[in-house]
């Protein structure tokens, strides 16, 4: 049986899966990383400046750990809530 490659996720969906496997573990140092790869994911989305629907709560991590930048994007200011 011929197996396809897996389709590439779009940032948009990894966003979604970071946000997913951050709830999912309570170990400081793996929320750490899951942080780091949600900035990376924000900062590639921006950068392509075609991001045009802000994530559902449910594929944010929480705004103590959210970006900075998300927040200047989304609602214009420049640190969080």
């Amino acid at each position: 049986m011929h197996q396809f490659p897996p389709i590439p996720m779009t940032d948009e969906e990894r966003l979604g899966v970071l946000a997913m496997q951050f709830r999912g573990t309570r170990r400081d140092s793996e929320r750490h990383e899951i942080a780091r790869e949600y900035t990376r994911a924000v900062h590639c989305l921006i950068k392509g400046g075609h991001w045009s629907e802000m994530p559902a709560p449910e594929d944010q991590l929480p705004d103590d750990w959210m970006p900075p930048a998300f927040f200047q994007y989304w609602l214009g200011r420049p640190g969080g809530p």
